[in-house]
């Protein structure tokens, strides 16, 4: 799944952080393509723990600053998400590398991106116009 413009929720940063999930789940997809997903797999689940640990705090606040409708689902989605990441890293740690794992991480990510970034986290983009009129 690739980033488009039309995801874009008004605030650079939150953008740019969610460009590098973007990123970092196309280049994992093309790497389990190339045969080469045991090689990435630990520096994937190790960028997805510190991304959801960092850009997930940041973007409810955005969100409550901005008094955001969907702030509370948000923050849901996020202990969701969290609980699956933990899961998969968890796995990683008792199993090791498991092709199975890697593409169910993989239709995971992916999942997550169609449905909260392109769902839930663009009806920020609203609230941020609103509070620049």
């Amino acid at each position: 799944m690739k980033w488009r413009p039309e995801y874009a929720t008004g605030i650079e940063q939150v953008d740019e952080q969610h460009r590098a999930i973007f990123k970092i789940a196309d280049d994992f997809q093309e790497a389990l393509d190339a045969g080469l997903g045991e090689h990435n797999y630990k520096t994937v689940l190790d960028f997805l723990n510190k991304y959801i640990r960092a850009h997930f705090g940041f973007e409810e606040t955005c969100m409550a600053r901005f008094h955001c409708p969907a702030a509370k689902q948000n923050q849901r989605a996020h202990a969701q998400f969290i609980t699956i990441i933990e899961d998969f890293t968890q796995r990683y740690a008792l199993r090791g590398y498991v092709m199975a794992d890697a593409k169910a991480l993989t239709a995971t990510v992916n999942g997550w991106l169609d449905s909260h970034i392109c769902g839930i986290d663009v009806q920020l983009r609203d609230s941020v116009r609103e509070s620049a009129t």
